[in-house]
């Protein structure tokens, strides 16, 4: 692994952990809702990788909230 994906990597990591820490905090749902995309998010770019997940910014901006 090169040092640049490493760099990117854990700056994933690091905003993956940050938008946890965002979601544990919020009281709001559609807060912790939001968060909770975004971690998701930069955990797929952190190298995360769950079946079957698919990114698209109308997702992550998705104001609904997630389908359960």
């Amino acid at each position: 692994m090169n040092h640049n994906r490493k760099k990117r990597k854990s700056y994933a990591m690091k905003r993956m952990a940050d938008a946890i820490s965002r979601a544990i905090a919020s009281e709001q749902p559609s807060e912790k809702d939001k968060a909770a995309r975004w971690a998701a998010a930069w955990g797929v770019l952190g190298g995360i990788r769950t079946p079957g997940i698919r990114l698209r910014r109308s997702v992550l901006a998705d104001r609904r909230g997630r389908s359960r």
